[in-house]
């Protein structure tokens, strides 16, 4: 409790020392945002794991909230709906397992060349997990992601046209055991402090730091990443070490002719003493993909996923997929897609569809 309340003064008072011009003028709040919705199905039709070769049709629902107080000061809430238990062994599923909870809850303040949040959040950390195309692209780079966090933290805006423009952002948190960590329509189960894990500590003595460019070295469509992060092992954890991570990558969008465009990406991720044990892993991800006429997308990724397994044998898995797919003018797209991967020695052969729609208002 002393340190919730430590953490919750932390918070009022970094809005309280606000620059006043964002509390002057007119009130005048308002509500905007955006809904994601995606139904999916991968049909795992071969493996060398016969309970693998099952076939799961889902849907994936994320509303995003924004309610603006003025231009400068916004309460924003994201919220997700996908399944959160895993099925049993072998079984296909049709909507199973549903579960709808607050990824984000989050207080922002918008400045000239900087910005402050604080609240339920996703740090920031790595951009392949986001960005890597197809609907199987950024499989492996999610294990590298960091969500529902507790804490705070800030961004720098800086730059020139001849240097580009950069954003430093810094975050301090810790792994949401409050309330929020919980699912409503299927209980997914609160994190509690007992439960241990990187993190899991009830105070700010986690922390990333990460460097983003945009046009870097005044080249249109040429955007990079770094970052580096400090997890600490759980209060609950006997015998374990901070879990630390660097990231590093790189994506460019150029023109091939007047109705296609092409874009690369890179990334290269390394986990070090991976969830506070004695493994590193080491992910690199590249991709290319296609947009012809604003409307048709194709694309193709490689991700190898290599881990230390100290005192053992090392893992060497991979990922590699093609999408291809049409956006509609009204938001609507389709795409399907093929997967093949290797993990721990398992060789999966994967096909998919995907229908997504996105409403803005």
């Amino acid at each position: 409790m002393r340190k919730i309340t430590f953490f919750a003064t932390m918070v009022i008072c970094s809005f309280l020392f606000l620059p006043l011009p964002a509390f002057a003028g007119e009130f005048s709040p308002r509500l905007n945002g955006l809904v994601l919705v995606e139904v999916q199905n991968d049909w795992a039709h071969h493996s060398d794991d016969p309970d693998a070769e099952v076939n799961t049709l889902f849907t994936t629902i994320e509303p995003y909230l924004i309610l603006s107080f003025n231009d400068r000061l916004a309460l924003e809430a994201g919220f997700v709906l996908e399944p959160v238990q895993d099925p049993d062994t072998g079984d296909d599923t049709e909507f199973e397992n549903e579960g709808l909870y607050v990824q984000e809850l989050k207080f922002t303040y918008t400045g000239d060349n900087f910005g402050l949040f604080a609240g339920k959040y996703n740090p920031t950390f790595g951009m392949a997990w986001d960005l890597a195309p197809g609907i199987y692209g950024a499989d492996f780079a999610e294990d590298y992601e960091l969500t529902e966090r507790i804490g705070f933290g800030g961004s720098y805006m800086f730059g020139s046209e001849q240097a580009g423009e950069y954003t430093l952002t810094g975050n301090a948190f810790f792994a949401d055991t409050s309330i929020l960590s919980e699912a409503t329509i299927t209980k997914r189960g609160r994190t509690h402090e007992s439960d241990g894990g990187v993190s899991n500590t009830e105070d700010l003595s986690s922390f990333s730091v990460t460097l983003d460019s945009e046009e870097l070295a005044g080249i249109e469509g040429l955007n990079a990443n770094a970052g580096y992060y400090n997890q600490s092992e759980g209060d609950a954890d006997v015998g374990l070490d901070n879990e630390t991570g660097y990231a590093v990558g790189a994506n460019y969008t150029f023109p091939l002719s007047d109705n296609v465009e092409a874009s690369v990406l890179g990334e290269w991720a390394g986990i070090r003493n991976s969830a506070g044990g004695s493994d590193d892993v080491n992910y690199l991800t590249t991709s290319l993909s296609l947009t012809v006429n604003d409307h048709w997308n194709f694309s193709a990724s490689y991700t190898n996923r290599q881990t230390d397994v100290f005192g053992g044998s090392d893992v060497n898995d991979h990922l590699y997929q093609v999408s291809a797919g049409y956006m509609f003018d009204n938001g609507l797209s389709v795409d399907v897609g093929y997967r093949g991967s290797e993990e721990s020695n398992v060789d999966t052969q994967m096909m998919g569809a995907l229908v997504s729609y996105t409403y803005e208002f």
